[in-house]
C-alpha cells in the first residue's frame, strides 16, 4: 500500500509537468486550426463553349465539346467542398439546347441548400447565359457590356426556291396533319398547321422563360418580364436600373471586392495543364501522336456488384452505316444493339437508363432500337431520359421503356412520317447529263431520281408509310397504356414540349439525367446506402479500334459517300450545324429510304 502510494505521489508531478508543457501547444494548434477554418475560399469557375452528353470523337480528333456528366462532377465537388464558401462563375459564350439549359440550371439551385454564395459574371449575354446566371445570387455584368435579353424566336428555312433554280422537284408525302418535314422542300412558307404547331411549341417555352427569369430574381413577376424582354436588348447601365442585373463592375474589380473581405482567398478551378506538341520530325513524336489519338483507358478497379447500365444515343437515327470516318454523333442500330445485349446479359446491371438526344431519322433503324428497348424492358427496368430532342424517331426509340422522363423544355413527340424523293432530271439536263432508262416492272423506277413517283409508285409509298404510321401510334400506345385513338390524337406529327408531353401522358416525369438515374435506383431495387456503379455505353471506343472495328465487321450496312463523310466530319460544319448537316443526313437517309420519321426544324435558344 505504502509503495502505490509512493508511486503515484511520485507520478502526479509528472502528468502535471506533460499537461504544463502539452496545454499551450494544443492551445496553439487549435487556435491555428480555427485560424485555419475561417478563411473563405471562393472558387472562379468559367461555364462557356459547347456540352453535350457524350464527348464526340471524328477523324479530326475530339471535339471542342465538354459533356453535362463532367460539368455536374466539378460542380457537385464544389457543391460538396466545406473548404469552399462561394463560386464566381464566368459565363461566356455557351452553346446548349432548351433542356441542357433547365438541367444546368438544376445543378446550381442545389447550391440554394448550401450556405455557399453563387455569383455571376457577364461580359455580355443573351437568353442562355442570362437564364444560367438567374439561378445564382448575384449577377455582375461589365460596366461596357449589353443583355441581349430579347425573347425567343423561330427561323424555319425552305428550300424550294433553291431546288427550283437548281431544277430539282421534291416528290414528298406527309403522314399526319402537322407532319411538316416536306414542307420546307415544297413549300417557301409555313402551311396554317405548321404555322399552329410552331406557334403553340414557342408559346410554351416563352412561359417557361419568363417564369425562370422571375424565379430567379426578386421583385420581378412574369408580367414584368415580358415587359422587360419587350423593352430589350439592355446597355450595362439600362440593366442594372431595370433590375435585370445587380452590379456592374470589371472583372478584376470584382475579384478585388471579394479579396477585401476578412480571411477570404480566391482560387481558380480546374486549372488545365498545357499540352506539349510532339515533334513530328522524330519517330519518339510520331509514338506520342499516336498515343495522343489511341489514348488507353484508364484503369477501373473492380466492378461493384450492383451496377446501372447508362446507355447514351445522340445524334440523327441513319442504319447500319460503313464508314471510314467514324464519329459518336449518328445512333444506329448495330451500335445500340450491343449495348442493349449487354445490358440484358450483365446480372449485376439492374436497371437501364436510356439518355437519347435525337430528333429522329431512319424508320427502319428506328424500329430495330425500339425492338431492343423493348426485349430488355421485358427483364429488367428501362427509364429513358430525354435531352433536348428526342422526337419523331427520337419518341419512336423512347416509348418502349417503362418510364419516361424529359425537361420541361425538351422537344418530343411528332408522332408521324414523311418520305419522298428528289427528282434531279431538270439539275442532269441543266448541266448536259441524260439517262436513258429501262425497266421490266411496273414500279421499277420507285428509288431513280430522274423522274417523280408514277400513279402506282406514288399508290404503293403512300400505304408503306400509312403502315408505318399506325405501327408508330400503336406502339406508342401499348407503351403508354392508352389506346389508339388517344395516342392518334395527340399524333399527327406534332412536336410538343416536354412540359405538354407530360399533361399529355407522353412523358411520365419532368426532370434531368439524376430524376432518371434516381428512379431507376428505386426501380432496381437498391436501398438509399447500397453501393452501386454506373457502366456507360456504348463504349468509348478511340479513333482507330473503331476504323479497325469497322473494316473487320463482316455486318454489311449503307455505305456513305465519301463526300459526304468529309462534309458531316469536318469541324468547320459546326458553323453551318444549323442547316447544312441538317440538310446532308436527310439527303442521305432519302437517297436510302423513301420513308422516314425526323423534326423538319431545328431550335436554338437566342
Amino acid at each position: 500500500m505504502n509503495k502505490l502510494h509512493t508511486f503515484w505521489k511520485t507520478l502526479t508531478p509528472l502528468i502535471l509537468l506533460t499537461f504544463i508543457l502539452v496545454l499551450p501547444l494544443s492551445a496553439e494548434e487549435q487556435t491555428d486550426d480555427e485560424a485555419a477554418q475561417s478563411t473563405k475560399k471562393y472558387v472562379e469557375f468559367t461555364l462557356g463553349g459547347t456540352y453535350s452528353d457524350v464527348k464526340e470523337t471524328s477523324f479530326f480528333g475530339t471535339a471542342s465539346t465538354k459533356t453535362l456528366r463532367g460539368l455536374f462532377k466539378k460542380l457537385d465537388a464544389l457543391k460538396n467542398d466545406d473548404e469552399v464558401a462561394g463560386i464566381i462563375i464566368k459565363i461566356g459564350n455557351i452553346g446548349i439546347g432548351w433542356a441542357n439549359l433547365q438541367e444546368i440550371r438544376e445543378k446550381l439551385n442545389e447550391f440554394q441548400d448550401t450556405d455557399k454564395e453563387m455569383i455571376a459574371y457577364l461580359e455580355t449575354g443573351g437568353n442562355t447565359e442570362y437564364l444560367l446566371a438567374t439561378a445564382m445570387d448575384r449577377i455582375v455584368l461589365m460596366p461596357s457590356g449589353f443583355l441581349n435579353l430579347i425573347g425567343l424566336r423561330s427561323e424555319i428555312m425552305f428550300y424550294k426556291g433553291l431546288l427550283e433554280k437548281l431544277d430539282i422537284e421534291a416528290d414528298m408525302l406527309a403522314m399526319g396533319k402537322f407532319k411538316s418535314g416536306v414542307e420546307p422542300y415544297m413549300r417557301d412558307s409555313m402551311s396554317d398547321a405548321f404555322r399552329e404547331s410552331m406557334t403553340g411549341l414557342l408559346d410554351d417555352l416563352y412561359t417557361q422563360m419568363l417564369e425562370k427569369i422571375a424565379d430567379g430574381r426578386d421583385g420581378i413577376n412574369t408580367e414584368l418580364a415580358a415587359k422587360l424582354i419587350d423593352n430589350g436588348p439592355y446597355t450595362a447601365k439600362e440593366a442594372q436600373e431595370a433590375k435585370l442585373v445587380d452590379e456592374l463592375q470589371y472583372y478584376d474589380e470584382l475579384i478585388e471586392t471579394i479579396k477585401e473581405k476578412p480571411d477570404v482567398n480566391v482560387v481558380e478551378n480546374g486549372a488545365k495543364k498545357k499540352r506539349k506538341v510532339p515533334d513530328l520530325n522524330s519517330i519518339f513524336g510520331l509514338m506520342q501522336l499516336m498515343n495522343m489519338l489511341n489514348p488507353q483507358p484508364s484503369a477501373k478497379g473492380k466492378p461493384a456488384e450492383n451496377q446501372l447500365a447508362l446507355i447514351y444515343a445522340s445524334g440523327p437515327i441513319l442504319p447500319n452505316v460503313n464508314t471510314i470516318l467514324p464519329t459518336t454523333s449518328l445512333i444506329t442500330p448495330k451500335t445500340l444493339k450491343k449495348a442493349f445485349e449487354k445490358a440484358r446479359s450483365d446480372n449485376s446491371i439492374k436497371a437501364v437508363v436510356f439518355r437519347i438526344d435525337s430528333p429522329g431519322g431512319s424508320a427502319f433503324a428506328s424500329d430495330l432500337i425500339w425492338r431492343e428497348v423493348m426485349l430488355t424492358q421485358r427483364e429488367k427496368p428501362v427509364i429513358v431520359s430525354m435531352s433536348n430532342y428526342a422526337a419523331s424517331g427520337g419518341y419512336y426509340i423512347a416509348m418502349a421503356a417503362g418510364t419516361i422522363v424529359a425537361q420541361p423544355g425538351t422537344l418530343t413527340g411528332s408522332i408521324g412520317v414523311y418520305g419522298g424523293k428528289l427528282n434531279m432530271k431538270g439539275l442532269y439536263n441543266k448541266v448536259g447529263l441524260t439517262k436513258e432508262i429501262i425497266a421490266h416492272g411496273q414500279n421499277a423506277t420507285l428509288y431513280s431520281d430522274y423522274g417523280n413517283f408514277t400513279p402506282t409508285e406514288r399508290e404503293r409509298v403512300q400505304k408503306m408509310m400509312k403502315t408505318i404510321y399506325e405501327e408508330f401510334v400503336n406502339k406508342a400506345a401499348d407503351g403508354r397504356k392508352k389506346t389508339f385513338a388517344d395516342i392518334d390524337a395527340v399524333a399527327q406529327g406534332r412536336v410538343w414540349t416536354g412540359k405538354q408531353a407530360k399533361e399529355l401522358g407522353l412523358v411520365d416525369e419532368l426532370g434531368g439525367l439524376n430524376t432518371a438515374l434516381t428512379i431507376a435506383k428505386k426501380q432496381a431495387g437498391l436501398k438509399e446506402d447500397d453501393k452501386y456503379d454506373i457502366l456507360i455505353l456504348p463504349e468509348q471506343k478511340s479513333l482507330f479500334e473503331q476504323i479497325f472495328e469497322d473494316i473487320l465487321d463482316d455486318e454489311a450496312g449503307i455505305s456513305t459517300p465519301l463526300p459526304i463523310q468529309l462534309a458531316q466530319q469536318h469541324p468547320a460544319l459546326s458553323l453551318l450545324k444549323t442547316h447544312w448537316h441538317q440538310i446532308i443526313t436527310w439527303l442521305t437517309l432519302f437517297e436510302k429510304e423513301r420513308v422516314i420519321t425526323a423534326l423538319p426544324f431545328h431550335i436554338e435558344i437566342r
